[in-house]
């Protein structure tokens, strides 16, 4: 039987190293800081519009993310499912509390509770 690379030996070995190389450039491209195209963290840290979520309804609004966490863990605790986001709220930036259609009612009736 003879083999493909039996009288170009040298080609396998120029080939496996090309195509190796082209494997590092698209890992190091793919995992790279989203500085120019990455394709796995599209992560952008500004505030975003208040309604800007989709079907999450804002259920309040706070200054600080610690303030935000607090109030999501109390509703999560009542058995509301909530999220938190930093957003443009009039002049400045704050953080908005999520909740789902259903829940907003009880979210917000347990939140004025307080």
């Amino acid at each position: 039987m003879v083999s493909v690379f039996a009288e170009h030996y040298f080609l396998f070995p120029v080939v496996a190293i090309a195509l190796a190389g082209v494997m590092v450039l698209l890992t190091r491209w793919a995992f790279s800081k989203a500085k120019g195209g990455s394709l796995v963290r599209r992560t952008d840290y500004s505030a975003a519009e208040k309604d800007s979520f989709g079907l999450l309804v804002d259920v309040g609004s706070v200054q600080t993310y610690n303030e935000a966490r607090v109030k999501v863990s109390m509703l999560k605790d009542f058995g509301i499912k909530a999220t938190a986001a930093r957003t443009k709220q009039g002049t400045g930036q704050g953080w908005s509390v999520y909740v789902w259609p259903a829940d907003e009612q009880a979210a917000r009736g347990f939140l004025n509770s307080f």
